[in-house]
This record gives structure tokens, C-alpha cells and sequence, in this order.
């Protein structure tokens, strides 16, 4: 007689590439045979690129040495990065403008038994390494922006006649910022807002090109997100479009994995839950809660326990808006799991 165990282990996969090229790589995939990491990562449907940060366990000195050299520490190792760099209006979606300048990408991913999806990939902001237990554990925790460097880098320099399209204007924008297209399209553009076009001359030089961005689009009758270092739009809520485009990017439903905790009401309606850790899930999508998911929750409660889950949270599609992610490979006992937050009103029946 065989027993099998259904994500018997914590994997984690951090990778640090450097200035030159190289790169670092640290790993615990399997029984926690490897370094310990530690890592916090939220997405949230909003304007602002993503920070994140994760934690190694006593690494050895050369990896160590490799990511402290490509980290910012003060103000003033900062302005030394910068004195030889190039600003102009295009900074690379991938990352390559920002080793250049001498910055480092950090990526993470994470999953069971050995198998790994990306949690974040972003710049290296800041790095630190403290002891504890007496000086016998060394602790190394980086901190990462997503657009680190189209913020720094990114000279947002252009000039537009009246009557330009807007997609035109948001694209050399988007470029300047260091952001992908994401769903960000003529196409996309024409189906929320039809022909749209500036009304007057357009003229930029200098400043964040996020900000010029969000000046852009902020009274325009859509919703705009940066998440993994795309731009998307989508519709607002409640608000019509000549397209119909809805108020959530049209992608592949995502499958919500096993719920943790109970489901709960915050914010006006929405729910927030506990899974089990999914990075896979994007912010921004569908998600589809289905009655067997809340079922499968209820088992062991109590018959009313279980009538008041039901009642307050109904399966069906829901927008997810936010989703944090935690874990520890360390920690046996301790969070390894994303916490979502759903929005309801899109809808309670899947297709």
C-alpha cells in the first residue's frame, strides 16, 4: 500500500541578476533541503507599480557579495549610480536599462514539490544583512520596485498636435516609464473610449512619466493598472463603453486553489480569503468561486456556521482587486498562502 501526500513541501526560487550579467541563484524546492527564504509580494489593481521583499538565510560570501555590490545603500550611492547614466524617453521593459545603470533585477518564484511560478520580478532597491542568534545567522533581506527604473531613468520628452490619438500619447509615455503594453492597444483604446483625441497641443519635458501618465487618463472614462510591469486598461464600473469593454481585463478565469480561512465581508461588500499560496493569479482577471471550493471549506463547521459562509459569500465570478503573498520555507508552522481581495458585483454566474 502507497500514500502519496498533496503538497508535501514549500519550493522557492530567488534569483538575482547583476550589473554584468551574471546571475545568483538561491533555492530551497524540495523537504527544505536548501537556503531559507522568506518573501512578502502584493499586487493590487491600481496605479502604482509594486514593492516587494524577500529574505535569505546565511548565504555564502560570494553570493552575498555579488548582490550587495549591485545595491543602492544611501542617497548618495544612488547619485553616484546616476552620474553616467542615461535618461532619455525610452527605458526598457525588460530590465536592461536598469542593469546598465548598475542596478540589479530580483526575481522570485515560489510553489510545492518542486514546482515554481513567478512571484515577482522587479529592481533591486535597497539591500540589508543583520545577525541574530548571537551572531551565528546572518539575515539578507532585499527590497524591490517594480519600475525603479523608469522612475529614475525615464525622461518623459515628446510634443503632440491637437487632434493626436491618445493611444499615441500614451504609448511614448508608457515607454518613458519603463512599462510593457500589457493590453494597452489601439484596439483596446478604440473599444473604451472610440476615437479618442487630445484636444489641444500635448507638450512634455522632464518629470515622472508615471504621473504624466496618470494625468493623461485620469478623467477619461476608463480604468488604468500597473501589475508585473504592463499597463492595462479596462472599463469602469457601472460606466458604458462603445465597445462594451467590462470593468476587469478579459483573460483566462482564474481557478481559485483551497481555501485556508474563513471567507469574509470588508470594504463595502467585498470578500477577502485565504488560499493556499497561487501566484499564478493576476489582479485585474476573473476568478471563479465555485460552490464546491465553499464546500469543500464548510466541511467540519458547525450546520449554521456553514448556512452564514453561504449566505454572505455566493460562488460565481468576482473581480480580483488585490492579492498579497506570503511565506516562509523556514517556518513549518507559519504562512505559506495568498490572502485575495474580491470584488462581487461583476456578477454570480460563471460561464
Amino acid at each position: 500500500m502507497t500514500f502519496s501526500l498533496y503538497r508535501a513541501s514549500r519550493s522557492a526560487r530567488l534569483t538575482v541578476t547583476v550589473p554584468d550579467g551574471s546571475t545568483v541563484t538561491v533555492e530551497n524546492l524540495r523537504a527544505n533541503e536548501g537556503f531559507r527564504l522568506a518573501f512578502e509580494a502584493t499586487r493590487t489593481m491600481d496605479e502604482n507599480p509594486g514593492e516587494f521583499k524577500v529574505s535569505a538565510w546565511n548565504l555564502p560570501p560570494d553570493a552575498l557579495a555579488a548582490i550587495n555590490a549591485a545595491q543602492i545603500r544611501s542617497a548618495d550611492d544612488l547619485d553616484a549610480m546616476l552620474v553616467d547614466a542615461t535618461l532619455g524617453p525610452t527605458v526598457a521593459a525588460d530590465g536592461t536599462d536598469a542593469l546598465s545603470a548598475g542596478f540589479a533585477i530580483v526575481e522570485l518564484e515560489a510553489g510545492y514539490d518542486g514546482q515554481v511560478s513567478r512571484v515577482f520580478r522587479a529592481i533591486g532597491a535597497s539591500c540589508s544583512t543583520d545577525t541574530a542568534d548571537g551572531d551565528t545567522t546572518f539575515i539578507t533581506t532585499i527590497v524591490a520596485a517594480e519600475d525603479l527604473d523608469g522612475q529614475l531613468l525615464g525622461y518623459p520628452s515628446c510634443t503632440f498636435l491637437a487632434g493626436t490619438p491618445t493611444i499615441e500619447v500614451l504609448t511614448e509615455l508608457r515607454r518613458a516609464a519603463g512599462l510593457g503594453p500589457g493590453n494597452a492597444t489601439p484596439a483596446q483604446m478604440q473599444a473604451l473610449l472610440g476615437d479618442s483625441r487630445i484636444d489641444a497641443p500635448y507638450h512634455v519635458s522632464g518629470g515622472q512619466a508615471i504621473e504624466r501618465i496618470r494625468s493623461l487618463l485620469q478623467y477619461l472614462r476608463l480604468r488604468w493598472f500597473v501589475d508585473d510591469r504592463e499597463l492595462w486598461l479596462c472599463g469602469r464600473d457601472e460606466v458604458p463603453t462603445p465597445g462594451g469593454v467590462p470593468p476587469w481585463v478579459v483573460d483566462e478565469v482564474g481557478e481559485l486553489d483551497l481555501l485556508k480561512g474563513r471567507p469574509s465581508l470588508v470594504d463595502g461588500g467585498r470578500v477577502r480569503l485565504t488560499t493556499m499560496l497561487t501566484p499564478r493569479l493576476k489582479v485585474g482577471r476573473l476568478v471563479n468561486l465555485t460552490e464546491g471550493g465553499l464546500s469543500l471549506y464548510a466541511q467540519g463547521l458547525a450546520p449554521s456556521v456553514a448556512q452564514v459562509v453561504r449566505a454572505q459569500v455566493k460562488p460565481g465570478l468576482y473581480r480580483l482587486d488585490a492579492i498579497m503573498h506570503t511565506g516562509d520555507t523556514g517556518d513549518t508552522g507559519g504562512n505559506w498562502s495568498s490572502v485575495l481581495t474580491l470584488r462581487p458585483t461583476v456578477g454570480t454566474t460563471a460561464p
